[in-house]
């Protein structure tokens, strides 16, 4: 049985490893522009595992920022994992050892997260899942980056190879997979419409980080009021 699982949490996470490989590649090359060496480049990927985190940092060096603009911009774009987490809760306890569980789950990301919590619906959790999926999907990230800051110095342009839609067409994938009935439909545009809404309204500085977490609050309790009345 926990073989099957582990078996199974890796077949799940091929999807998105596939989604991460130009995407990590494309931040080793990024990491190796502003100057990181491949060992630097891979344990960020390591010890930081948040794609948007990560491409933030670059970001930040590339400017000339200060260490903790770096920090305060990560702490901010990755609080919607605390909604993610929170979510994963009732499915997890009595189910995955908490220990277990928290250690796995530092595996967490979006892409994760939506192919768990759709998995959830109608299997139990287990930590071989959990394992399968999650450090699969840790392992492609690390291994497309150090690819990335190896090659880094070969490739000059990454915008050229359209890599930059790697990851809004793997997100737009996994919606549509978890899109069953029509309340889902209602939730995932109202999501898309309060985030275009606040980031124009806010402006750019405070909006790119508070519209993503905003609207998820408004869309997911969207979603509970229509679950209730259904």
């Amino acid at each position: 049985m926990q073989k099957q699982e582990l078996k199974q949490g890796i077949k799940d996470s091929i999807p998105i490893i596939l989604g991460y490989l130009p995407l990590g590649f494309a931040f080793g090359v990024l990491a190796n522009e502003v100057g990181m060496s491949i060992i630097q480049a891979t344990m960020m990927s390591v010890l930081c595992f948040t794609g948007a985190g990560q491409y933030i940092a670059i970001g930040v060096m590339q400017a000339g920022g200060a260490l903790f603009t770096i920090i305060l911009a990560n702490v901010l774009v990755n609080l919607r994992y605390l909604l993610f987490s929170t979510s994963l809760v009732p499915y997890l306890k009595g189910q995955v050892p908490t220990a277990i569980g928290s250690l796995l789950s530092y595996g967490l990301t979006d892409e994760t997260y939506a192919v768990a919590i759709n998995r959830y619906q109608g299997h139990a959790p287990t930590a071989s899942y959990m394992a399968g999926l999650n450090l699969s999907a840790h392992i492609g990230w690390i291994t497309s980056t150090l690819l990335g800051a190896i090659l880094g110095s070969y490739i000059g342009n990454t915008d050229s190879l359209g890599l930059d839609f790697a990851l809004p067409a793997m997100y737009i994938c996994l919606l549509v997979f978890m899109t069953k009935h029509t309340s889902d439909v209602i939730v995932a545009l109202s999501s898309a419409f309060f985030c275009l809404l606040i980031g124009y309204l806010v402006p750019a500085a405070m909006g790119n980080m508070f519209n993503i977490i905003i609207a998820t609050i408004i869309a997911a309790s969207l979603g509970v009021l229509i679950h209730e009345q259904h």
